[in-house]
């Protein structure tokens, strides 16, 4: 019945959506960060945009970079709801070389844990850099870049955000994401963007696990059902607005019946709907958990709009 729903209310938005929306929009104001390209039928009317952007990525490597797109893309087209909805999905890519390759680390002094991480630089067009509040794995840019992606691509947004993909040139494992209307420095006022960041790590099946799960934290606004001590640490003392006491819908503060306890980076107090799924650390994965899907479905109306 639930699925019965979802297809009929896609069915209302594609034939009810105005074409001539949007079509004034102010498009590449930077002459330094080239267009977005579409990747592969640009679809019209009542569509989602994602913008896959290149990250320490020199020249001669874009081909690279080129090739991830395509896997991401798919990786995010092999799950429901976005493939029974991809004509409702546009995926684009920026190739802004960088001067150096690869991406920076950074220095921080945590109360949560010590980490032998040092300074090191690259020049790239986002700024990127790992060891964001002295996690290794947690992937961070500047404030100024963050700004600067509001600020080409808001016109992009759609039904509510346009969601960019940034992806960084190194075989770390490196991930991070904000959740729809939340900005990584929570200091941009009704942001239209939605931004996660990737490392292309082994370019197979552990980055297509990256981009499905940080896209369910940029997309589909759901909360990590992992646990970890030191996350949980770092983000109470350095990001306490990722995480309010109320939990994100995939996440509950009681069982239903049957469901795991374990979840927002805690052993007890919060319960998931699978023992392992794309939201924890199912790295084989291409099916969200039912509560998981039911509130990607949701996100999909509101993310391809059309009232």
């Amino acid at each position: 019945m639930k699925k019965s729903i979802l297809f009929i209310l896609l069915f209302f938005t594609l034939f009810s959506c105005n074409s001539e929306d949007d079509v004034s929009k102010e498009r590449c104001i930077d002459s330094a960060i080239p267009c977005p390209v579409i990747i592969g039928q640009e679809n019209e009317g009542c569509v989602a945009n994602i913008i896959f952007l290149a990250e320490g990525f020199i020249e001669s490597e874009m081909t690279e970079f080129n090739t991830l797109c395509d896997v991401a893309k798919q990786a995010i087209l092999d799950m429901e709801p976005f493939a029974s909805a991809s004509k409702n999905l546009n995926f684009y890519r920026v190739n802004a070389p960088s001067i150096t390759s690869g991406i920076k680390t950074i220095q921080f002094t945590s109360v949560c844990n010590n980490n032998d991480v040092n300074n090191t630089s690259s020049t790239t067009p986002w700024s990127v850099f790992g060891n964001r509040v002295g996690l290794q794995h947690y992937a961070g840019m500047e404030p100024v870049k963050r700004d600067l992606l509001e600020e080409l691509f808001s016109s992009y947004a759609t039904g509510d955000y346009v969601y960019t993909i940034i992806i960084a040139n190194t075989t770390d494992y490196y991930g991070g994401a904000e959740f729809p209307g939340v900005t990584e420095h929570n200091s941009i006022i009704n942001p239209k963007v939605s931004n996660m960041i990737v490392s292309k790590y082994d370019g197979s099946e552990g980055f297509k696990y990256l981009i499905r799960h940080e896209f369910g934290h940029s997309f589909g606004n759901m909360d990590d059902e992992y646990e970890g001590s030191a996350t949980l640490c770092a983000i109470e003392n350095y990001e306490p607005w990722y995480l309010p006491q109320e939990p994100k819908q995939n996440v509950l503060t009681y069982n239903p019946g049957n469901w795991f306890e374990g979840a927002r980076y805690v052993s007890k107090g919060y319960w998931r709907e699978w023992e392992n799924s794309i939201m924890r650390s199912d790295q084989s994965a291409t099916t969200f958990a039912p509560k998981q899907r039911e509130i990607v479905n949701q996100r999909l109306i509101n993310a391809i709009g059309c009232n």
